[in-house]
């Protein structure tokens, strides 16, 4: 298409099962001057295949294919070299989007006069949004709200993982800024701090237009050491990058450095365990005797959620994305009062 007004920056891998979803959620937008580029990264299944089906019914989807599985930094940019519209759209492969997402967001921007804008990410599974199940949860503002560098690097316990958000970008601002392709966590959260530390404006909307697919896998995911310490080396590299910040900026970041060694040093105690160095894992708790409450309460919430009673709940939204509503959206997203 000429002259696109949103480019849709989707990575793809292996999302054989969701693409077509994602997709078709998209293509339902009400700004129909947009272009899709999903960028696939080496995936050993159907969906790109699903993808090019779809494509063949709708010419404003392209799809970019790579024979090395690089990591979704390196799919994204791939995607971004190729982007042509005014404004980008991060999208992921195994979400959803509210067909009006675009058109309100793109009038917000105006409104603003900002560079980017995000909005809140509803979490569901399979069909089901548990109401009040979002990203941001309570922290989520009751007025469009300008992010920064310093909210971004906040180290509060009740500290939304920012990092996660799907924002809006317009093309100019980025200035050929691009994902670090050497990491494969916390590549988003860089990203995003690049983009501020070099001048760029993003607020935050305090409403939500996507739909945030948790899997069951992904619900007990533990990371591994090395992606904690990957994250920390990431900061240390963006305090090199940039040497001329801000005292209070400064210390926020040696706080969420001090708070990264928490999780550092648990996932350490974890692995040492699963692979039975037990003279390892007592050094560590001897280091660290905080370590044992902190297992124990892992260890009580997965027998919690291994015999819980599965209760089935029905579909939250219809199947055809054209049939929600703002309202049914609205109530869903909000925040829970207690």
């Amino acid at each position: 298409m000429a002259n696109p007004i949103v480019s849709v920056i989707m990575a793809n891998y292996n999302a054989a099962d969701y693409v077509e979803a994602a997709l078709k959620s998209v293509l339902a937008q009400s700004v129909s001057q947009i272009e899709i580029l999903l960028s696939d990264d080496a995936s050993t299944d159907t969906s790109v295949a699903v993808a090019h089906r779809v494509a063949a019914t709708d010419g404003r989807l392209q799809i970019i294919t790579s024979d090395t599985n690089a990591g979704p930094a390196a799919a994204r940019n791939r995607a971004f070299d190729a982007a042509t519209g005014d404004w980008i759209a991060i999208v992921d492969s195994d979400d959803i989007v509210h067909p009006q997402r675009f058109a309100l967001m793109l009038d917000a921007a105006q409104n603003l006069q900002t560079d980017a804008v995000a909005d809140d990410l509803t979490y569901f599974m399979d069909s089901t949004v548990q109401p009040g199940g979002t990203l941001l949860g309570k922290t989520r503002p009751t007025a469009p709200e300008q992010l920064t560098a310093k909210t971004f690097v906040s180290s509060a316990p009740d500290a939304p993982q920012l990092g996660y958000l799907k924002p809006m970008i317009q093309r100019t601002a980025l200035d050929n800024l691009r994902y670090r392709e050497d990491i494969r966590i916390g590549e988003d959260h860089d990203f995003y701090m690049r983009f501020l530390l070099n001048g760029g404006r993003m607020h935050l909307l305090p409403e939500s237009y996507y739909l945030y697919r948790r899997h069951a896998q992904s619900l007990s995911y533990r990371m591994h050491p090395d992606d904690v310490s990957a994250m920390i080396a990431v900061q240390d590299d963006l305090l090199t990058s940039y040497p001329d910040l801000p005292a209070d900026l400064l210390a926020d970041f040696a706080a969420r450095r001090a708070a990264l060694q928490e999780p550092l040093a648990f996932e350490t105690l974890v692995q040492h365990i699963k692979n039975r160095r037990f003279g390892s894992a007592l050094q560590d708790v001897v280091r660290k005797p905080a370590l044992i409450g902190k297992l124990g309460n892992v260890a009580k919430a997965h027998l919690t959620r291994r015999f819980k009673p599965t209760v089935q709940q029905p579909p939250a939204f219809p199947s055809d994305p054209d049939k929600w509503t703002l309202q049914d959206w609205a109530e869903l997203s909000a925040p829970r009062s207690s």
